[in-house]
């Protein structure tokens, strides 16, 4: 994994030179964009963070500006990942007994990720973006908070005394590639002028991986999250 995240940067680092040699056989573009792109996808864990949880789809959206080559992207993912550990906080009673259970069996999981990258390559339709930044994401459920009472024959069984909501949260690093391939591109009405702007469509394939770390769960988990979005890309050019 580590092989990967220096990969990405060391492309990163080289897009100044790759810019120099790298064809375009459409109009050359520059200046300011402004654009979205909203579609879905796919996460793994990997490490000690699949003792606790298992992967899920994504739900995806999020916002673009670039200047020439250089892409600012913030988005936002959701989604509801499986739990593997009933009791992620290890709380028993002095006997061993469980003292909580989760009452969701997915929590909700909410991601923000906030981007730079710089477009190494770009060739007819095709474009490649690697991008660098941090990740923040925050899983949320419930608990249930677990006592025991003894029935009619002396015999204890657990019920639940009350439910109580909780969350984990981490702010980490994340490293991406928008493969974006065109669809088609227009002439529009500049909406904040008078002068005419180019709208493009794109289907974009961003593979990623992000660190994530929840270190209030006993035990603490860690690893990479590995994963891709498959999103519609719109981006209007503001032409001088």
């Amino acid at each position: 994994m580590k092989q990967i995240i220096w990969i990405l940067l060391a492309i990163l680092a080289m897009a100044p030179a790759a810019a120099l040699h790298a064809h375009d056989n459409e109009t050359a573009r520059g200046g300011w964009a402004f654009g979205f792109q909203v579609g879905a996808g796919g996460l793994l864990p990997t490490g000690s963070l699949t003792d606790d949880l298992k992967g899920c789809a994504l739900f995806t959206g999020g916002l673009n500006a670039e200047y020439n080559r250089l892409r600012l992207k913030a988005d936002v993912a959701y989604g509801q990942p499986s739990f593997k550990n009933e009791n992620p906080y290890a709380v028993f009673d002095d006997t061993g007994r469980l003292l909580q259970r989760n009452a969701t069996s997915n929590p909700t999981m909410l991601g923000v990720g906030l981007q730079v990258g710089y477009t190494v390559w770009r060739q007819g339709r095709v474009s490649v973006t690697p991008l660098v930044g941090m990740s923040w994401n925050r899983l949320s459920w419930n608990l249930n908070h677990i006592k025991y009472e003894a029935d009619d024959e002396g015999e204890e069984h657990p019920v639940i005394e009350k439910v109580t909501g909780t969350h984990e949260s981490s702010l980490s690093w994340m490293a991406s590639v928008d493969i974006d391939i065109k669809l088609h591109g227009k002439l529009v009405d500049n909406p904040a002028g008078d002068d005419l702007a180019h709208y493009t469509s794109s289907l974009r394939i961003s593979p990623f991986v992000t660190y994530a770390r929840y270190s209030h769960l006993n035990p603490q988990v860690k690893g990479t999250c590995i994963g891709a979005t498959v999103t519609y890309a719109g981006l209007l050019r503001l032409m001088k």
